[in-house]
């Protein structure tokens, strides 16, 4: 029969022997790590070039992002939207009722797109020290206060050497922990995190939606663009090539980002993120071999999860409609703990880094 193991939290990372020996009842020293000695093989030489390069690749993409969506938007306003409606003089606005519904159902799509984008691209994902205004040793057992972790040795990053909340990896490209750490993306020139999670996400589905909106409208101009030596009149200033490339790169760019769209909505909707995932998917298969039941002692279920997302519902502080427009809203919590469902496991990494184990 399956059983379930009850939740038992466990230290990423062990603090070093030295700490150990000195601790005593009268030591009010805080916990810390010793420097770990890193490893100077290709390997890591590699690693340390390809974060450099991701790092110093982020300003050129959002350039390239905000030239290739401007040049998107401006396709489908000027070409695609006026070859399927027009505004007909003296009907109103009855008399154009698709005009309306479309144009606001256009704007809508580019206001989520622009708006989500933004502030994926500007919201900090949350850090270790975030809301910590102390110095020295106040500041490390303030951290600890916030992690609501009472232990005498507590969870330390190897990397950055400050307490390390639950949920909370290392980024090597940042070089700091990130709370709720899901990865980091070049395309925002930011780590997707606690705070930007819910921007990052609906970015990508606005995005997705907006591209199957703009191919759909795009195929018949499509056609008529990008059959030259047909003698009909192209009847605008845009030049046929472009019209040609945005349809191509929309079809592209809807297949890239649905796709990476329907992912993280499995991760959201389970209460995972890409790193835990695979680590569950580790603890599960443990788990099975065992004869028991791996519990995500995250998940709340689906509406739950959902409600998480967008701060709504019984844990969450604004209306439902919120959920619908894109809006700055913070998430629940401070990212430094979490409300558990009741039982779970916590993968114990021993002596490995979490970036090594990714």
């Amino acid at each position: 029969m399956s059983t379930s193991i009850e939740f038992t939290p466990l230290a990423t990372s062990d603090p070093s022997e030295n700490h150990l020996d000195r601790l005593d009842d009268n030591n009010d020293e805080p916990i810390t790590t010793r420097p770990r000695k890193r490893k100077h093989d290709l390997a890591h030489q590699i690693e340390r070039l390809a974060d450099a390069a991701v790092s110093g690749l982020g300003p050129f993409l959002l350039g390239l992002a905000f030239l290739l969506l401007s040049m998107t938007f401006f396709c489908f306003f000027t070409v695609f939207f006026p070859y399927h409606y027009t505004w007909q003089e003296g009907q109103g606005v009855s008399g154009n009722l698709s005009y309306v519904l479309n144009l606001i159902w256009a704007c809508y799509l580019v206001w989520g797109i622009v708006a989500n984008y933004y502030f994926a691209v500007r919201t900090p994902p949350g850090g270790v020290l975030d809301g910590i205004h102390s110095t020295g040793d106040a500041m490390f057992q303030d951290v600890i206060q916030q992690m609501e972790v009472y232990t005498e040795t507590p969870p330390t990053c190897k990397r950055c050497h400050l307490p390390k909340p639950e949920r909370a990896h290392h980024c090597s490209v940042c070089k700091r922990c990130i709370l709720k750490y899901d990865h980091h993306c070049p395309w925002i020139h930011n780590c997707v995190g606690h705070f930007n999670h819910r921007f990052f996400l609906m970015f990508l589905t606005y995005l997705s939606i907006a591209c199957v909106y703009f191919v759909i409208m795009g195929a018949s101009p499509f056609l008529v663009a990008a059959n030259v030596d047909s003698d009909e009149t192209w009847p605008y200033w845009l030049d046929r090539t472009l019209v040609a490339f945005s349809e191509v790169l929309a079809f592209a760019i809807g297949i890239a980002v649905g796709g990476m769209a329907c992912w993280h909505w499995y991760l959201t909707l389970t209460a995972q993120t890409t790193l835990e995932q695979y680590n569950n998917a580790y603890i599960r298969k443990d788990c099975k071999k065992r004869g028991e039941t791996f519990s995500n002692m995250y998940d709340f279920g689906i509406v739950g999860n959902f409600q998480d997302l967008f701060n709504i519902g019984p844990r969450g502080h604004y209306p439902w409609y919120t959920a619908l427009f894109p809006l700055r809203i913070p998430p629940i919590g401070n990212g430094k703990c979490y409300q558990k469902s009741g039982r779970g496991y916590v993968l114990d990494f021993g002596d490995e880094d979490d970036e090594e184990m990714v």
